[in-house]
């Protein structure tokens, strides 16, 4: 019976012992792993660190190139009629060096377009924002706008030099013996940003309904970024430049 009860307190001892032991080898395991596993560890790591910092840079450069990047508004003012002015804005970082300012007219399925940037007001537009030279080319401060008129003085003049050239009349403005014929116009801005190569622009397009009140078709100014935009602004630059 002795030796039965010593074995049992032998017994007890080893459990209590080896009960006593098991939480040392837990927090012994990842110190172990981490030292068998060191190599690869670090390369995660670094792996991981890389990644981070090249998506950071990604962040760091399209913001850099957002800011960096021209924009041209093209704005109504003054209410929605055909006396409605449009306001040319520079958002940009830098200023803009306007070349041409060219607006179409669409009609019938027809395009026609008028040169512009060179308008001279009439006596009884007097606030145009034309230079001393009588003419919206030039450069546009960052931050500033161009007041380049109302549409019907735009084309107005335009109509009265072709008539003038051809001496007949010429049936491409707004309005014809049934009133308004133009369903809608685009006002395109060319110009020269020192950041790009070759030329940089934006369109705006507006409706004309019947009774001649003038809505934007859009709801913000395109800045021609695309291929197809860019390769068509560049055919009407050369073409009236």
């Amino acid at each position: 019976m002795a030796f039965s009860g010593s074995c049992r307190s032998i017994w007890r001892a080893g459990a209590r012992t080896a009960s006593l032991q098991e939480p040392y080898v837990a927090k012994d395991f990842p110190v172990e792993w981490i030292e068998n596993h060191n190599s690869l560890l670090q390369i995660w790591i670094s792996f991981a660190t890389l990644s981070v910092w090249i998506v950071y840079a990604q962040i760091l450069m399209s913001q850099y190139r957002r800011t960096r990047r021209p924009k041209i508004l093209i704005n109504q003012t003054r209410g929605q009629s055909l006396r409605a002015r449009f306001l040319v804005s520079n958002m940009s970082q830098e200023s803009v060096h306007i070349e041409v300012i060219l607006v179409g007219l669409q009609s019938d399925g027809n395009e026609h377009w008028y040169l512009v940037s060179d308008w001279e007001p009439t006596q009884d537009d007097d606030q145009a924002d034309t230079n001393r030279y009588g003419t919206f080319q030039g450069p546009l401060a960052a931050g500033s706008s161009l007041d380049i008129g109302d549409i019907r003085g735009l084309i107005a003049q335009r109509d009265a030099e072709q008539r003038d050239e051809s001496r007949h009349k010429v049936g491409t403005g707004i309005f014809d013996e049934n009133g308004v014929k133009c369903t809608s116009f685009e006002i395109m801005v060319v110009g020269v940003y020192s950041s790009e190569n070759g030329v940089i622009g934006a369109s705006r397009t507006f409706d004309i309904n019947d009774e001649g009140a003038i809505h934007p078709h859009d709801a913000e100014t395109s800045q021609c970024n695309k291929r197809r935009e860019r390769k068509r602004m560049e055919g009407l630059h050369s073409r009236y430049l």
